[in-house]
């Protein structure tokens, strides 16, 4: 069976899930919405709608792929419309706010979802339809009723060639607080301290190579997902953020004892273990 999909918010993950849905067969119709129309969304829609109400009306599957905050805004205006046979996906990369939200639709089918996948990449160079292939796409369902739509949108994801794995939404957060939230805020922070040296002297400029380019490519995130992303789950990252204050002590002690070498060793031995994983990683 195909369904018609309405995508609002056309940017990596919007673009790219309308380029994976058309591969994959599952979609009959695909519409879609952002702030403002560009004439390259018609390679990739069957239609432009600027109207919410319309893109709700005419479609099976509605997704938001906006900024948690948009989402969260959405799904008050799309809620009180949703037909109770049609699902609504959120694709957030947080989920305790989003799903507390839908859980005020007990009687429609709102679903909370977050892609385990993306790049830093913006404009067409970073829509790709195997952008989801081999990924987790979590799933969080807000209550019972929501469950319904639990056998279509695991069939559309393995569609796209993503795993669906369903979470509670708490345990998503702590755990993306860890992987995902963190990292990100420890490349501002770095990325930070590069600008302040750099004001006083640009030779640092000189030094520059893989491993910051590497360590702060997550400064790239749109201010606006980045800050949706750290408001939407802040009690677990500054739970983390105290986490790595305290290793860090740790290291600056380990250092200054010249006993450094033994943490490396050990960090490396796990790190060479998952280093398929890794390299497995698309950046």
């Amino acid at each position: 069976m195909k369904y018609n999909f309405f995508i609002i918010g056309l940017g990596q993950i919007g673009c790219s899930l309308a380029l994976a849905l058309r591969k994959s067969q599952v979609a009959a119709r695909i519409y879609g919405k952002d702030k403002q129309f560009k004439k390259v969304y018609s390679q990739i829609l069957n239609e432009y709608l600027d109207d919410i109400e319309a893109g709700v009306k005419r479609s099976d599957i509605i997704i938001l792929a906006t900024p948690v905050k948009e989402i969260q805004k959405l799904i008050k205006e799309i809620g009180p419309i949703l037909e109770e046979r049609k699902i609504l996906l959120d694709t957030g990369s947080t989920k305790n706010q989003i799903v507390r939200e839908m859980k005020k639709y007990s009687k429609k089918m709102l679903i909370g979802g977050h892609p385990m996948a993306g790049t830093v990449r913006a404009g067409e160079k970073a829509w790709r339809a195997d952008l989801f292939s081999g990924k987790p796409f979590f799933l969080c369902f807000p209550h019972h009723y929501s469950k319904q739509g639990k056998p279509v949108i695991e069939k559309v994801i393995k569609n796209i060639g993503a795993i669906p794995v369903e979470i509670d939404p708490a345990d998503h957060d702590f755990w993306a607080a860890t992987t995902s939230h963190l990292p990100y805020v420890i490349s501002l922070a770095l990325f930070s301290i590069y600008l302040k040296q750099r004001r006083k002297n640009r030779k640092i400029d000189n030094f520059i190579a893989t491993g910051f380019l590497g360590a702060t490519r997550l400064t790239l995130t749109p201010a606006k997902i980045g800050s949706d992303l750290v408001l939407t789950n802040k009690k677990n990252i500054i739970k983390n953020i105290k986490r790595v204050i305290y290793e860090l002590n740790k290291f600056k002690t380990t250092i200054e004892k010249d006993e450094i070498s033994k943490i490396i060793e050990v960090i490396n031995r796990e790190a060479e273990k998952r280093r398929k994983m890794y390299e497995n990683a698309v950046f």
